[in-house]
């Protein structure tokens, strides 16, 4: 870290620039999940907002990047592999943009943090945005207050990137935002009126989606049939709509068969998204999908890991199923069902 702060363009320690002098052209960099490119987008819209001279891009990965599409407060999206290599030939581009300042986004640690101050010297902006702590100060110039993952949520945590550029993080609004076509709208109006077999049902729209982003999250089958089922008896007339990930299509179609709900087909993140901004109601193990529902404000019914609350919804109504151990597969129906009652009391 001592190092690649050396080779880092700027002063070691910088202090915040007269952001209203001129044009300042900006890089968001946060090259995780499509969970964390959700959470970060109120963050960019209020860095974005702060001054009528920030020009603000964003560095992420390919699969991410798609929750950025028609974002109007991002100029450009840079994207990158999940290969430490994919840093090499990322950086001449990264040279020519010739970025003032690089934000580092990761406000938690971990083994891929080398990557991120790696990107930072390699963008060669003299001004390195980050949290601080640690030995951060090596190669951020202007460092803001550490996470707390234990009190904190993520959402709260990104935002204190955004103090630099003289945000009130008291008043200001980080919420979520996904910005979806008129076109993607009519995409999946179409997908729930196959849902409801015609343009209009007398309950609410439930979108339950099965996949998750690894295994410890992924609720067997057999489970989900018995919540949906569960579901569907409770409230007959919604329009109960069951979606995941292509690879796991078989999985979808079974489990909306033997629940009497309907299999729908999101080939795309952006199909996922449209069917969330357009629902009702959703249940979910998938962090990502949580985030989307709080970016719609869309209530939710979250399957999450005990002491996991950062990730949660975002002042939006949910409820949770906690699990404890090693995986999801800990969590027995009865609490699914009871977190979804919890809900479904809420509407009467």
């Amino acid at each position: 870290m001592r190092a690649i702060g050396a080779l880092s363009a700027g002063a070691r320690t910088a202090s915040v620039p007269d952001w209203d002098a001129r044009t300042w052209s900006v890089l968001y960099l946060r090259a995780q999940g499509i969970g964390d490119m959700i959470l970060a987008t109120g963050v960019l819209r209020a860095i974005a907002r702060s001054h009528p001279t920030i020009a603000l891009d964003v560095l992420t990965t390919g699969k991410a990047a798609p929750v950025l599409d028609h974002n109007p407060y991002v100029r450009r999206v840079h994207t990158i592999g999940e290969r430490y290599g994919d840093a090499i030939g990322l950086a001449s581009v990264l040279r020519r943009s010739r970025y003032d300042v690089i934000i580092d986004g990761k406000i938690t640690r971990g083994a891929s943090f080398i990557r991120s101050p790696t990107l930072t010297m390699m963008s060669r902006a003299p001004y390195r945005v980050g949290v601080g702590g640690g030995n951060h100060h090596l190669v951020f110039n202007i460092c803001v207050p550490r996470f707390d993952r234990t009190t904190t949520h993520m959402v709260e945590g990104s935002a204190a990137l955004a103090a630099p550029f003289g945000v009130d993080l008291a008043t200001a609004d980080f919420r979520p935002e996904i910005f979806l076509t008129n076109e993607e709208r009519a995409w999946a109006e179409r997908s729930w009126a196959t849902a409801t077999r015609g343009p209009s049902t007398t309950g609410n729209r439930w979108l339950v989606n099965l996949s998750a982003g690894d295994r410890v999250r992924r609720w067997p089958d057999e489970r989900w049939i018995a919540l949906v089922a569960h579901l569907k008896a409770r409230q007959p007339c919604a329009t109960v709509a069951v979606i995941g990930v292509e690879s796991e299509r078989v999985s979808v179609q079974r489990v909306a068969l033997a629940s009497g709900a309907v299999a729908l087909s999101a080939p795309r993140l952006r199909d996922a998204l449209a069917l969330v901004g357009t629902s009702e109601r959703v249940v979910t193990s998938n962090t990502s999908i949580t985030h989307a529902a709080s970016a719609f404000r869309i209530p939710t019914v979250l399957l999450l890991e005990h002491g996991e609350d950062q990730w949660g919804s975002w002042r939006t109504p949910s409820e949770v199923a906690y699990w404890t151990g090693s995986s999801v597969d800990s969590l027995d129906v009865d609490t699914a069902r009871d977190a979804l009652d919890r809900m479904l009391a809420a509407d009467d």
